[in-house]
């Protein structure tokens, strides 16, 4: 378990219920949010908000049960968390990397095609126009949630929309496509499962 899923568990363990809820599924057999909802005398939106946060972190398993509910399991009565303490900022140094990627080959590819005049422009507008962003990036591996990884994708579009401009207008659009494209192929081939996984690759399409 990484740091950041460790940290969002201890959290959600703290809240009220929590445990409780957990104990309810200790017998290993699969439960739908109402039944332990009912068990406990607490309300179903409660027993379903944890039940899906629990899952997603990976502490209960969870089956479709129909077309509209879920199921969930305990696996085991005993709950261990085994935490890699050794990187600190763990995934989130590799989202940062995968983008410095992009960008780096952004702009060998735009030094191949021997245009200096878009690539100053680029630059410019890269350390002048989006100083949130080199803010953003150490926020983000400091902070480590959910939210400013989303903020973080924003950031980027934003710079991507610009620099797209740019070099379309220098180009044209079509010549522009060609090197954006490129890029993004470096800079998943660097990082596949990471550019899935996270999403990485939505900021920097369309």
């Amino acid at each position: 378990m990484d740091q950041q899923t460790f940290r969002q568990a201890i959290l959600l363990l703290s809240g009220e219920h929590s445990v409780s809820i957990l104990r309810a599924l200790r017998d290993g057999n699969w439960h739908l949010s109402s039944e332990v909802a009912r068990s406990l005398d607490v309300h179903i939106t409660t027993a379903s908000k944890f039940l899906q946060r629990f899952a997603e972190l990976g502490l209960v398993d969870r089956r479709p049960h129909d077309a509209r509910t879920f199921e969930y399991r305990l696996r085991s009565p005993h709950l261990r968390f085994e935490v890699n303490l050794e990187d600190e900022a763990g995934p989130l140094r590799e989202v940062v990397d995968f983008y410095v990627e992009y960008f780096h080959s952004l702009f060998e590819r735009i030094r191949y095609v021997g245009t200096p005049a878009i690539e100053i422009e680029m630059e410019h507008r890269l350390t002048t126009n989006h100083q949130e962003l080199r803010k953003a990036v150490f926020d983000q591996m400091v902070d480590g949630t959910e939210a400013g990884l989303d903020r973080l994708r924003e950031l980027v579009a934003a710079v991507h929309r610009d620099l797209w401009n740019v070099c379309a207008q220098g180009l044209g659009a079509n010549s522009a496509k060609g090197v954006f494209q490129a890029a993004l192929r470096d800079a998943i081939a660097a990082h596949p499962d990471l550019a899935l996984r996270c999403g990485l690759t939505r900021p920097l399409e369309g």
